[in-house]
């Protein structure tokens, strides 16, 4: 299983500085991938709670900052060498898809075929209808969008009629360095589980607990064998926040699935391998958000958890 980082490309951590300080010492300890987050705009008043965080009422501050994931990412690629670089998740269907696939196929170019693209519906209807997209069919925009990629990045010639996107007449170059992009499907949801069967090369959750989880992949493979697909070509991945602690935590008063004792987390990481999870960005949240401290997050994930996972750094392969 491989373990990758979460890059704080919001909030007080979003600045050159610790961006590129993180993933500069996430290759160095050996981690697979680092991650980044995306939204475009956050509504000022809205009637929806951010829904990773079991027993709370979230509301995200219109004016957190967020950086672009491409043009971090971008950075990021130039300062290092080995590293995957991820999105978990791009709102793709936000942008339009030559733009979205130029973007991204940029970016395998210039980071030499590392990029893995997780993409989302998304959860803010307000978002939404910024962009004049009906929230209620952003599933189906997404499925277009994502075929539009695949045509962008293999057709020489990319031709798309839609009900959402059409272009013909068009030459798109460069294509990624990856033959296929690896595009993981986000989402925690039962559509997204099965757009990931239909469509993606992976299924990407954020904050699953165990028991759900396992459920979620069972549903998976069976969704995957109905549309004809081998379940072993959509690899799962998981975002997740750790927190190590001295004490046992009990499963009601977690508020993340990878929450207790170092022996305690590891035990539930292994769990999670067993049953089918190839990939897990560790997100170090709970500590405070200076630069240090987060920092001292990833080293201690590094020392504490890596060596008994046996976790192998690599990067997506197309």
């Amino acid at each position: 299983m491989e373990i990758g980082i979460v890059l704080p490309n919001t909030g007080d951590l979003a600045t050159p500085e610790s961006l590129l300080a993180i993933a500069e010492r996430a290759e160095e300890l050996g981690f697979a991938t680092v991650w980044t987050a995306d939204h475009l705009v956050l509504p000022l008043e809205s009637e929806t709670s951010y829904p990773y965080v079991r027993g709370a009422d979230v509301r995200l501050d219109a004016h957190h900052p967020i950086l672009d994931p491409m043009i971090v990412l971008a950075g990021i690629a130039t300062r290092t060498r080995r590293i995957g670089l991820g999105v978990s998740v791009y709102l793709s269907a936000l942008r339009h898809p030559i733009v979205a696939a130029k973007l991204v196929a940029s970016l395998d170019r210039l980071s030499e075929g590392r990029v893995r693209l997780g993409v989302g519906a998304g959860w803010i209807p307000e978002e939404y209808a910024t962009f004049g997209i009906e929230f209620s069919e952003r599933g189906r925009v997404l499925d277009e969008h994502i075929a539009c990629l695949r045509v962008l990045w293999s057709e020489e010639n990319p031709h798309f009629e839609g009900d959402y996107y059409r272009f013909d007449n068009i030459g798109f170059e460069p294509k990624p360095v990856q033959s296929r992009l690896p595009v993981l499907i986000g989402g925690n949801s039962g559509p997204a589980r099965r757009r990931a069967a239909r469509l993606g090369d992976g299924w990407h959750v954020i904050d699953v607990p165990l028991p759900e989880l396992e459920a979620g992949i069972g549903a998976l493979r069976a969704s995957c064998l109905e549309v004809g697909r081998d379940p072993e070509e959509v690899v799962v991945s998981m975002r997740s926040q750790v927190v190590i602690t001295k004490e046992s935590i009990p499963e009601s008063e977690r508020f993340a699935p990878l929450m207790g004792t170092r022996s305690e987390v590891i035990r539930d990481l292994l769990r999670m391998r067993e049953i089918g999870v190839g990939h897990v960005a560790l997100w170090p949240l709970a500590r405070s958000r200076g630069l240090a401290d987060y920092l001292e997050g990833v080293e201690e994930i590094a020392q504490e958890l890596l060596p008994e996972l046996g976790a192998v750094a690599g990067v997506a392969k197309g």
